[in-house]
């Protein structure tokens, strides 16, 4: 190729590739702007609601739900909170918060795989159970109805020297997806704080504590079968509120403020997601107790492994969703309170 041919060429490729570099920041900026937006939603639902009605029946209760819709949003102590919760759903929608609950689903779905594993062949192993008493063994850690049954069908026709290997390797993968678990839960929070994401500080220091952090949160949300079984009402009422209500908020709170990214001065600031994720892990929970784990051991035959795998996804995806929402939450607070001291 004769050369000024080529030094065309490789001019014209370095102007597309400027042209799609600006066209990117073009788009982070914007999505930064629509964080930042003072448009508020009582001033949106007023537009809406001064535009002439239509003459049909479904125009006449668009505008008649508009209408309401801006008279209990601006009621009293509840204005607020609905500002605030609008800012955080437009926040979530601007970084794909759907998405990033699920690619967090499929995270925690890898974790619990080789997780699983080690509880269950530690328990063969080390504690002496047998096939037969491996489910009641799990089920009184917490692991109720379906993922009982499930983690007894794969103790069986393990034994010797399998159990062994298979508790080696399920342990480098175990520490390898815990690695991965703790990097998606920090890049989707950076994406709701706006940060730029940044490496983990002392990685195998921070993924030992997020693996002993995992532990702690799957114990304590899981504890609400054995607290049933070992107490009676109201106690039993009374020890799933502390559970859900302050082990699950202290726990986040403490991965929030220690090992998440954030713009908070002080570790107050984050309470609010914190408690987010104590009810909506709840919520979660109580949704998999009475529906999802039910509906599961009914369908196992007739949907086979995808629809098992399917069941355990959705579940996932809510905390996940739970996790990232408390995240642009704890963001939206933050920028409310910059930009009432701002001048």
């Amino acid at each position: 190729m004769p050369q000024p041919a080529r030094q065309q060429l490789v001019a014209l490729a370095a102007t597309r590739f400027r042209f799609a570099g600006a066209r990117l920041t073009s788009r982070v900026v914007a999505a930064d702007d629509r964080h930042s937006d003072d448009t508020t939603l009582a001033a949106q639902l007023a537009a809406l609601a001064s535009l002439p009605a239509g003459n049909t029946r479904i125009e006449r209760a668009r505008s008649d739900a508009i209408s309401l819709a801006h008279r209990a949003t601006t009621w009293g102590p509840f204005e607020p909170i609905a500002e605030v919760g609008w800012r955080t759903l437009r926040r979530d929608s601007s970084i794909g918060g759907s998405v990033l609950g699920a690619a967090l689903a499929y995270r925690i779905f890898i974790w619990l795989l080789p997780f699983t594993l080690i509880v269950v062949l530690s328990l063969a192993l080390f504690a002496g159970h047998t096939d037969g008493n491996v489910a009641q063994a799990v089920k009184d850690a917490g692991l109720t109805g379906f993922m009982a049954h499930s983690v007894a069908d794969a103790a069986n026709g393990t034994s010797g020297w399998a159990v062994v290997t298979a508790l080696v390797a399920s342990l480098f993968v175990l520490l390898y997806q815990t690695s991965a678990l703790l990097r998606a839960i920090r890049a989707i929070t950076a994406l709701a704080w706006g940060l730029p994401l940044t490496r983990v500080p002392h990685p195998a220091r921070s993924g030992l504590l997020f693996l002993g952090w995992m532990v702690a949160f799957l114990v304590v949300a899981g504890s609400a079968a054995s607290i049933r079984h070992a107490l009676d009402f109201p106690l039993d009422l009374v020890a799933n509120l502390v559970a859900y209500g302050a082990g699950l908020p202290v726990l986040w709170l403490v991965l929030s403020w220690f090992l998440l990214p954030h713009r908070a001065d002080r570790w107050t600031e984050l309470v609010p997601g914190a408690l987010l994720v104590g009810v909506g892990v709840a919520a979660v929970g109580l949704i998999a107790a009475l529906v999802l784990f039910p509906w599961l051991s009914g369908r196992e035959e007739t949907y086979g492994v995808l629809g098992v795998a399917a069941g355990l996804l959705f579940g996932f995806f809510l905390v996940g969703r739970t996790m990232e929402l408390a995240a642009s939450l704890n963001a939206t607070l933050a920028e409310e309170r910059r930009r009432r001291v701002a001048p």
